[in-house]
Parts: C-alpha cells; structure tokens; sequence
C-alpha cells in the first residue's frame, strides 16, 4: 500500500494548509458521531493539537482529563482550536475505550501508517505529548502539554524568545 502521507509534498510550492490535511491525517478523522471529512473539521482552525496518548499510559490518564477541560474553556473563549487523538493504544477496543472520554476528533485507529508517520515527523518518543502546529502546518510547539495550561490570552501558545538572560 502506498503512503499518501508525504511529509516532502506537503511544503511544495503552491500548497494549501487546507492541501496539506489529507496528506497529515487521510481524508478522514473520527469524530464523536461517526467519520469527518479532515478538510472540514479542520476549515478554519487557528491551531491544530495532535494529542499522542494511549489508555495504558498513566501519565496520558492523569492528564486527558485536565487537557479537556482545558480544551472547553479555549472552545468556549471563542478561539478556532481542534485536537487530533492520536492513539498509542494496543487494540481498536482501548482506543474507543479512552477516545470516548475526550471531546475532540481522533485519527482512525485502523490507520497505524498515519499514526507512526506522524509520530516520527514530530519525533515523539514518549507519551503524552501534544504538538501544537499553526495554520500552516509549522509546528507552535512539541511541548503542548505546558503550553496550553497558560492563560487563554496567550492562545495560540507560541513559545516565547528568552530575553534579558546574562549568559556566563
């Protein structure tokens, strides 16, 4: 089977964020009442979290519940943010065990090509991390875990330049 998740195609000249989703996440993501078109449920999106987690994980468990409410009082303040679930889980029925206890979309467990291409892209090594990436595409943060606990003013979460630090 051949890969339409080309991580080379996607900064060629001429492409679109909106050009560029099927080749991150296939033409579809789970959503809460079934498959979504990608391109739809992310028209629009300001920033995109891709969330490596798994039901297993302690730590993930520990922190999907903050990560939702979190992610409530962004949606609530009006900011276009979506989160993509991409599951570590060992089979289909954890993964809809742990995605039914999260309020955002999810990649298709089914697709393990998607999920390990994405996991190297972002170099990923350990779980759980959430990559924050932009309108383009271009990553905010890999340490999305932090970043998104800030205040709501600082939305989208880039990361700040350190200043004023002396250097010895």
């Amino acid at each position: 089977r051949h890969s339409r998740h080309s991580r080379h195609s996607r900064h060629s000249p001429g492409r679109t964020a909106q050009g560029s989703m099927d080749e991150i996440f296939g033409p579809t993501l789970r959503g809460k009442d079934g498959d979504v078109a990608t391109l739809e449920a992310l028209a629009g999106k300001t920033a995109v979290g891709l969330y490596f987690s798994a039901h297993w994980c302690p730590p993930c468990k520990g922190f999907t519940p903050e990560l939702a409410k979190k992610y409530a009082a962004i949606k609530e303040a009006g900011k276009k943010f979506e989160i993509v679930f991409v599951s570590s889980d060992r089979d289909e029925g954890a993964f809809k065990e742990y995605f039914a206890q999260m309020p955002w979309l999810a990649l298709p467990y089914a697709d393990r090509d998607a999920k390990n291409d994405l996991s190297k892209c972002f170099g990923v090594s350990g779980i759980p991390t959430l990559v924050l990436l932009d309108t383009d595409f271009s990553v905010i943060t890999k340490n999305g875990r932090s970043a998104v606990m800030q205040d709501i003013s600082e939305y989208p979460f880039h990361e700040k330049p350190e200043i004023g630090r002396a250097h010895v």
